[in-house]
């Protein structure tokens, strides 16, 4: 909402989400689409996933279809699923050698439209945010 504000077009964010949801579904071209996919989405990281895929490739020279067992196959599913469920519930496109993009609906225009009483909107220009350290 704070971009549209701004002037960027709709276009520019389906775009954007466009090729969020074209590069989710290449995870399954090689191994390093695999790796590179489930590094920028920060997925496996408690597994290592990401250092064990380096290495298969790296120092076993393995690619995926070497690979190619249910195991792996059902890790690239549910990462791709779950990179489109983020994409389309929670409005997560990464965008390209920069940020995540998240982004935010505001609700209550939509509410109040449908006959709810009691629906908070923001003051025209305010922006609501939490803040949260890392």
């Amino acid at each position: 909402m704070v971009l549209e504000d701004l002037g960027v077009r709709k276009e520019v964010f389906l775009d954007l989400q466009r090729l969020a949801v074209a590069k989710a579904r290449t995870i399954n071209n090689s191994l390093e689409t695999f790796e590179e996919t489930i590094t920028s989405h920060k997925m496996g990281s408690v597994f290592h996933l990401e250092d064990l895929l380096k290495r298969l490739r790296a120092d076993y020279s393995m690619d995926l279809k070497s690979m190619d067992n249910p195991f792996f196959q059902e890790i690239r599913r549910v990462a791709m699923y779950s990179i489109l469920r983020d994409i389309l519930f929670r409005a997560r496109v990464p965008l390209p050698k920069s940020y995540m993009l998240v982004g935010v609906a505001d609700e209550g225009p939509a509410y109040e439209a449908r006959g709810y009483k009691d629906v908070y909107c923001l003051p025209e220009g305010h922006i609501f945010g939490k803040v949260s350290s890392c």
